[in-house]
């Protein structure tokens, strides 16, 4: 009876070695290159050389929809004007990539706790509402999802939030947040304007501050009022409409419009953009109110 106790005993002692050491290996591995499989399920993809379907818009309306995304000095992204030439949906050389998938529906999972569970699904939401349809789902694992929304202890020079496309999923550096003296209100609602960037990043729509790059407001040290620029509030650089909060606008529908054409499974989205034109969303301090008719 002795000799099997101290079997067990010795056995246990076994499993809790084997178990310890892989866990240590996977930390140390996670650490080095990131846990790839468990953050990003869904790899970046784009179109063959970045060309749009050809078939949903007529070349004039791709015209009128780069015209407006084409923006001004410190709004919009000129590089998307090829779209309505070439049909080549880029920046500068490189493909816009895209997580949506062939059933054309973002999943996302949150595990940030600098990002609330309803920041992302007041997100999601406005870019359910943009669109006219579901083009983003905030799911309940992680199994699920086609992207993960995490926090990262480092502290970096990347800025609060990035979209990876790596396998790393969505980000978000607490550590790097510098702004002090906001209200709550302030806090809250840009909050939400990074995590609203972020999630159009995923949708496969770029930056839209301005310039070829969408991000001359970046350089310029310049506080956009489009949440997919360079958004900010309560600072001197800050447009003082923020104040009221987030509010889209037609260039975010033409820029969704876009990239729906760009996806694995092309989708007609925002069809408001020509027919209410003035429409919008606004997000302030977790309530969402539009002028957007229904299924829009």
């Amino acid at each position: 009876m002795f000799k099997i106790i101290r079997r067990i005993f010795y056995l246990i002692i076994v499993i809790i070695v084997v178990v310890f050491t892989v866990n240590s290996m996977n930390k140390i591995y996670i650490s080095k290159f990131g846990n790839k499989h468990y953050y990003q399920r869904s790899t970046a993809v784009s179109t063959t050389d970045g060309l749009v379907n050809q078939k949903i818009y007529s070349k004039a309306k791709l015209k009128a929809l780069t015209t407006i995304t084409h923006g001004t000095k410190y709004t919009g992204n000129t590089s998307l004007d090829r779209v309505s030439m070439t049909y080549h949906y880029k920046i500068g050389k490189n493909n816009i990539n895209n997580f949506m998938g062939n059933d054309g529906v973002l999943q996302l999972y949150n595990q940030s706790s600098f990002i609330s569970n309803k920041m992302v699904k007041d997100a999601a939401s406005i870019w359910n509402k943009l669109a006219g349809q579901t083009i983003v789902e905030v799911v309940d694992s992680q199994k699920k999802s086609d992207e993960v929304i995490h926090d990262s202890q480092k502290k970096t020079k990347y800025g609060i939030g990035g979209q990876t496309y790596n396998r790393m999923g969505i980000f978000f550096y607490p550590n790097n947040w510098g702004v002090t003296g906001l209200s709550a209100r302030g806090l809250n609602n840009w909050k939400e304007a990074i995590i609203l960037k972020e999630m159009g990043h995923a949708l496969g729509i770029p930056n839209l501050g301005g310039g070829e790059m969408g991000t001359n407001d970046q350089q310029a040290n310049r506080k956009n009022a489009d949440f997919m620029g360079n958004w900010g509030v309560e600072l001197v650089n800050a447009p003082k409409s923020n104040l009221k909060g987030i509010k889209t606008t037609r260039m975010d529908g033409a820029a969704l419009q876009i990239a729906g054409i760009a996806w694995p499974r092309p989708r007609r989205l925002a069809g408001w953009v020509f027919k209410e034109p003035q429409a919008y969303i606004e997000y302030n301090n977790g309530k969402i109110t539009t002028t957007l008719s229904p299924n829009k």
